[in-house]
């Protein structure tokens, strides 16, 4: 889907940045790039990819807030990570597998983003070395993330997780509701409070 003019504008001052932190771009192939690309709008509590659905796109945040979240049998949403302005997102197994994502992408705030089909992204890798180099190191990103929480998950107290959540997420932490932050650090809405409290008593240096 070509862009109109607006959006060329707008992928070129919020997009080419995000993707030059990732591999050097020729110019050329930016501005081809932004013809395979989609630009969507999704409002507070939609989803970019659902649970149970085969993911076919991955997405760069321009504007707003994601989290990705599984769900387990009783209904309960566990938190694995999120995603602000620079991000970007996606069910990254269901793309690899083409099997049904057991990962859900929603919005957390009305969002913007530009959306590259997870097939054209393949066909990209044959055009030009550049984009082989992007999608390695999106996926290198990935792989750290997951490796980092799991880290972090395994080896730090729920303190020790808080505070380098803080630390990490500093940007996003105004827009995170309690129960978001709580979920993702693997305690309750309860602990965290406690937590926070804590930290309050021994000061902001803490």
């Amino acid at each position: 889907m070509s862009l109109t003019r607006d959006k060329k504008t707008l992928a070129e001052r919020h997009l080419l940045p995000l993707l030059e932190k990732l591999a050097p771009l020729p110019r050329k192939q930016f501005d081809y790039l932004t013809t395979r690309l989609a630009f969507r709008q999704l409002q507070r509590g939609e989803f970019l990819t659902r649970a149970g659905d085969v993911a076919d796109q991955v997405g760069f945040v321009v504007k707003g807030l994601f989290r990705k979240l599984h769900v387990t049998a009783s209904g309960k949403p566990v938190v694995r990570g999120f995603g602000g302005p620079g991000a970007v997102v996606g069910a990254y197994v269901s793309l690899l597998t083409g099997t049904p994502s057991y990962l859900s992408v929603e919005a957390l705030r009305d969002s913007e983003l530009f959306l590259l089909p997870w097939c054209e992204l393949n066909a990209l890798y044959e055009r030009h070395r550049c984009f082989q180099t992007l999608g390695r190191r999106m996926t290198e990103l990935t792989l750290l993330e997951r490796e980092t929480r799991a880290h972090e998950l395994l080896t730090l107290s729920a303190s020790e997780r808080y505070a380098r959540f803080r630390d990490t997420h500093k940007a996003l932490l105004p827009e995170l509701r309690d129960y978001d932050i709580a979920s993702y650090l693997g305690i309750t809405p309860v602990s965290l409070s406690r937590l926070r409290a804590r930290k309050a008593e021994r000061g902001p240096r803490s």
